[in-house]
């Protein structure tokens, strides 16, 4: 059936996603490219003024004549006094939630540890490794003519890795949220969201620094000669990841730590790289030999160990969550006169493969 008002959005659209595994917002972006939405509501080809494209939901929301951003933005009545308009809000919020995940440009994200994200039925998740001790035999090389190929195994880990839940609650009424601006109330969900982003990166980071339970700790390159880290150890560092096959593109450590390589005279000397006079100028932090520097947070793994972390992203961590977890009490706050938000999800990360990360230690 083609959705040709907005009067035919009904819940039933998240139970359906939910199956598919989709955030509500990938399920409208798929009915509109199937052409199950009327154009009159959502044209799959629509971009803004500056040429990108606007996704099914935000035509929705244009449609129902709700503002959400800027000065003649609206209260949460708008989409809570209209019963049609009323289906959209929890996706609004678990939206706002997403969108706000990330903190300051320079911190650890999870999302900086991993290389794949992944949805399961359930909570516990086993992830496929190369079998130990085959790495000599990963190199490729010449096959005679009738030969075997070599063979390449890959095996389930032995333990389970288990998701956990993240999320909060925002203490807000029904009739406060209809009487609240919604950037206002973007603003609290913001809130919750940086900080359980902050909560998943530590956990992100504890798996790969410390393994998932599988006996995977990072491996760790021999320390640095002295009592502080020179450009010399990192490039050391960085060499260790070559010969085992990965490109780190991540730096991570503590304030300590981060602060006294940023500090090196590479970056700060008057005759430093064009990267190094921008990062004076600009306070912009300059890739360190093709890597990101990024700060664990406050609590992290990494906190007071002397130690950095480099990273290969591109073959990092395994996020997987629970399909269906995530976000928002959807029925409740359609159908409900609510006295709060409750917003969740959840996710756990497995270690696939541990060369992706390698610490170095000072003295």
């Amino acid at each position: 059936m083609t959705i040709k008002t907005l009067k035919q959005l009904e819940l039933g659209l998240y139970q359906d996603a939910k199956r598919e595994g989709l955030t509500l917002s990938q399920h409208l972006q798929e009915l509109s490219r199937k052409g199950d939405i009327d154009e009159a509501l959502v044209r799959p080809d629509a971009r803004n003024s500056q040429g990108q494209p606007v996704d099914a939901f935000k035509q929705l929301l244009s449609a129902a004549g709700i503002r959400t951003k800027g000065e003649f933005a609206q209260t949460g009545d708008a989409f809570l006094s209209d019963p049609n308009n009323r289906i959209l809000f929890p996706e609004y919020v678990a939206r706002e939630y997403r969108d706000a995940e990330r903190d300051a440009e320079n911190v650890l994200q999870a999302s900086d540890l991993v290389s794949a994200r992944i949805g399961i039925d359930g909570t516990a998740y086993r992830v496929g490794v190369i079998t130990g001790g085959q790495e000599k035999d990963l190199e490729f090389g010449r096959v005679a003519e009738l030969g075997e190929l070599p063979v390449y195994s890959i095996k389930l880990s032995d333990k389970a890795v288990n998701a956990y839940k993240y999320g909060g609650v925002l203490r807000i009424s029904y009739e406060a949220a209809r009487r609240t601006k919604l950037p206002v109330i973007s603003r609290y969900i913001a809130k919750i969201a940086r900080a359980q982003g902050r909560r998943k990166a530590k956990s992100a980071l504890n798996t790969a620094l410390n393994g998932d339970g599988n006996g995977n700790p990072a491996p760790a390159s021999a320390p640095a000669a002295g009592a502080t880290f020179t450009l010399a150890d990192l490039i050391a560092l960085q060499m260790d990841g070559l010969r085992n096959g990965v490109q780190f593109n991540v730096l991570t450590g503590d304030s300590t730590v981060l602060s006294e390589i940023l500090g090196l005279d590479v970056f700060t000397n008057a005759a430093a790289t064009a990267a190094g006079a921008d990062f004076r100028d600009t306070g912009n932090w300059p890739r360190i030999l093709g890597m990101a520097p990024r700060l664990a947070m406050t609590d992290s793994a990494l906190e007071g160990s002397k130690k950095v972390l480099a990273v290969d992203s591109n073959n990092g961590l395994e996020e997987f969550y629970e399909n269906g977890s995530e976000l928002t009490e959807s029925e409740r706050l359609i159908t409900s006169q609510f006295e709060n938000i409750a917003i969740s999800e959840v996710v756990g990360w497995a270690k696939p493969d541990e060369q992706a990360f390698r610490t170095k230690a000072k003295q």
